[in-house]
């Protein structure tokens, strides 16, 4: 659900990028707080987590490319959630905008992790089912950025860490890893720089994305012309007014995310229209590697396989 809660007036600046490849224990001396481990469960790879809406039970997409956590309507009516609409909103996504209210919940609480008057959007957003039963909404960064975020995809599970006083350096990970240097945008999400095919774009991870995503307009400044796409098979992304965008599944050569390189990717052009970013890391790729997002020390840990 990339496309979720665009309304950014984001911030795409130059980026420097640090490469440490460590094996052991994460340095020592600024820990992250007390985790919360919460199981996921895998709905076409994006993680579903259950989570409690003023103690009542629900079940949201946790969705590290969305901006806002998004209550859906029907969920709203059914958890006695009273939205306000006196100033309305509008979500962006892909090819449309959906109206949106807001509310204020008394507590928004994942395993351990719990934050108190918590606001959050809530609108007539279109998102999948999960065992015949539509899911309640969208676990966004305004929540996942109160804390650090092991995203661990491989092994079934989320956990979120109380912030730590200080930047960390490294993640409590017995395995090789890169450290990434990156920014965070206005809007909670973290955007760093990637290298396709030698040219250098901004991009971020997003649980929310099926696939890996670029948009059509930083594919043609790489030298993607629209002769090529042509030929390439066609997809469609879906957003979250329902509504249907036409892309393009095109082959590169190589992708280089932090010294992790996959060779021959192929990647979805599509129309984004992003302001903080030019390519999502998708479930696809995060099906294979362990991803730690530090929104204390702006930082990416990815781990090498």
């Amino acid at each position: 659900m990339t496309a979720i809660c665009r309304t950014l007036t984001g911030l795409v600046a130059t980026l420097g990028l640090v490469l440490v490849v460590a094996v052991g224990g994460a340095a020592a001396q600024c820990r992250p707080g007390r985790p919360a481990v919460i199981p996921v469960t895998r709905l076409g790879n994006v993680p579903l987590v259950d989570l409690r809406v003023n103690g009542a039970p629900a079940v949201f997409l946790a969705d590290t490319g969305a901006e806002r956590t998004i209550l859906t309507t029907a969920a709203a009516k059914r958890l006695g959630v009273a939205a306000h609409y006196e100033y309305a909103r509008r979500m962006r996504s892909l090819g449309a905008a959906v109206s949106s209210g807001d509310a204020r919940l008394a507590s928004l609480g994942l395993g351990a992790a719990s934050l108190a008057d918590f606001r959050v959007l809530v609108g007539a957003v279109s998102l999948p089912s999960a065992g015949g039963k539509p899911l309640d909404g969208l676990l966004g960064a305004d929540f996942l950025g109160s804390f650090e975020v092991e995203i661990d995809l491989p092994h079934d599970r989320l956990t979120l860490y109380g912030k730590p006083p200080c930047p960390i350096a490294g993640p409590p990970w017995h395995e090789p890893y890169v450290t990434i240097a990156a920014n965070r945008s206005l809007h909670d999400r973290l955007f760093f720089p990637v290298s396709l095919d030698g040219h250098r774009l901004a991009a971020l991870i997003d649980t929310g994305a099926q696939l890996t995503a670029l948009d059509a307009e930083a594919a043609a400044a790489a030298g993607v012309t629209g002769a090529a796409l042509a030929r390439d098979p066609s997809a469609n992304l879906r957003g979250a007014a329902a509504e249907t965008v036409k892309s393009r599944a095109h082959r590169f050569l190589r992708l280089d995310i932090g010294g992790e390189v996959v060779h021959d990717p192929i990647i979805v052009v599509a129309a984004l229209r992003l302001q903080d970013a030019d390519l999502v890391i998708g479930a696809d790729f995060l099906r294979s590697h362990r991803a730690w997002l530090s929104y204390v020390s702006h930082r990416v840990f990815l781990s090498r396989p």
